[in-house]
């Protein structure tokens, strides 16, 4: 099922109930990718976007990587993987984490591709990092999910995912949408979920 039909008209999110994100460095804003994470990339796969910061306890220069499948289309829609790339002592990169399911796929927008779409796609700040997803054609949502860096684990954990929607405003007064209250789902601090664990709400 489409993820379009869980979230109904999700869209913009609001931050101000999770850690400020302002974003670091995203797509060609970012360093170059290193050759050597590229080099380790699924094989068939390219690069939609990344982002570098510190993803981590270390300052070292970490990478989020969203990849997808060279035709991949709304028509013909492929996975996307998300794959987290760690900077080790030596200069070197590992690759730490991946999930296929937290980035949306093509189709599961409507009439936009709810990732190529969005804004920023991925931001990192100070070991936390979101997904951003959203939507502006036909129905306006967003869906950010958030993760965060646990040092007792040396693995990333769900934080929060915050979705919101907005609606036509039937008066012809005021602005064209207005925003419905924003959907928070909090992680649970006894049962964490890890970046590789988490799944989709079920509809």
């Amino acid at each position: 099922m489409k993820r379009i039909t869980v979230l109904s008209l999700l869209v913009s999110a609001s931050l101000s109930h999770a850690p400020a994100l302002a974003q670091e460095s995203s797509g060609s804003a970012a360093p170059p990718l290193p050759d050597e994470i590229a080099r380790q990339l699924p094989k068939g796969d390219v690069v939609i976007t990344y982002a570098a910061g510190q993803l981590t306890d270390s300052p070292r220069t970490d990478y989020l990587v969203a990849v997808h499948g060279a035709g991949d289309t709304r028509e013909q829609p492929t996975p996307r993987p998300l794959l987290i790339f760690v900077q080790k002592p030596d200069g070197h990169y590992r690759l730490a984490a991946r999930n296929d399911l937290v980035v949306m796929r093509a189709d599961d927008g409507g009439q936009c591709d709810p990732f190529n779409d969005s804004a920023d796609g991925l931001v990192i700040k100070n070991r936390y990092f979101t997904v951003q997803n959203e939507v502006a054609c036909g129905a306006h949502w967003t869906d950010y999910i958030t993760f965060r860096f646990d040092p007792k684990r040396q693995d990333w954990v769900f934080h929060k995912e915050i979705s919101q929607a907005w609606r036509l405003n039937d008066k012809p007064d005021g602005d064209a949408l207005i925003a419905d209250p924003a959907t928070v789902t909090d992680s649970d601090s006894k049962r964490p979920v890890t970046f590789s664990e988490w799944r989709p709400r079920e509809p």
